[in-house]
């Protein structure tokens, strides 16, 4: 239980959207047709039996939406995070917007291998005068679901020898009310334009990180 502590810890102290959550209920349509879709098509996978609803930590398995054709899309499980080379490697849950094409870890990625991320929400910690910090569950005002954009990789697992699909949510510098608990918040990508963010070219990819590309968020105190 300790160690499941420490590394909680260290996800909150380290990462902005070190978190999200996954809601499927009845009143959730989006989300809902987004696993319907999922175990249609992967419910036979060992992938598919490793997919986590409610609290998303990272390493957990998700649907993730990926091009399927230029005007079609997939989706799939995938684990958040990308793997490390060797053990000695911490695992790398978000990209920033402003190096993402430039750093070699995430250039090929995001020029040839974006996805986007499904989710209800995610939670931010507030650090307080007193010391202690407070989590909020953030969530979009206009809907119930949001799409953050990110960048996927298959690499080979150093332990198994098998190849694995990973992925990192892009993040930018926050704007807004955010700015107030923390100084990045996720990209997140309109469901109108899923399609643009993942077939598009660098210069339509980049402008996703421009300061028109912001929800409207509503916070609510999470304990």
């Amino acid at each position: 239980m300790l160690v499941v502590y420490i590394k909680i810890l260290y996800w909150e102290r380290c990462f902005m959207c070190g978190r999200y959550i996954i809601e499927d209920g009845e009143d959730v349509v989006e989300m809902r047709k987004i696993f319907d879709k999922l175990k249609g098509y992967y419910s036979d996978t060992v992938e598919y039996q490793k997919v986590k609803k409610g609290e998303i930590f990272p390493t957990d398995t998700v649907p993730v939406i990926i091009p399927e054709r230029e005007l079609s899309v997939d989706i799939v499980p995938m684990q958040w995070g990308f793997t490390p080379f060797n053990k000695n490697s911490r695992t790398l849950i978000n990209a920033r917007s402003e190096s993402v094409f430039d750093k070699p870890t995430f250039r090929e990625a995001v020029i040839n291998r974006r996805c986007v991320i499904p989710a209800n929400g995610f939670f931010e910690w507030e650090r307080l005068q007193t010391g202690n910090k407070q989590k909020y569950l953030i969530r979009p005002a206009a809907s119930r679901t949001l799409y953050f954009a990110g960048i996927y990789d298959k690499k080979i697992d150093y332990k198994t020898k098998k190849e694995l699909v990973h992925f990192v949510i892009i993040t930018r510098e926050a704007r807004g009310l955010l700015r107030s608990i923390h100084d990045r918040m996720p990209v997140t990508v309109a469901k109108r334009d899923i399609l643009k963010w993942l077939n598009g070219n660098e210069n339509n990819a980049r402008g996703f990180f421009t300061d028109l590309n912001i929800p409207e968020y509503t916070f609510t105190q999470a304990y």
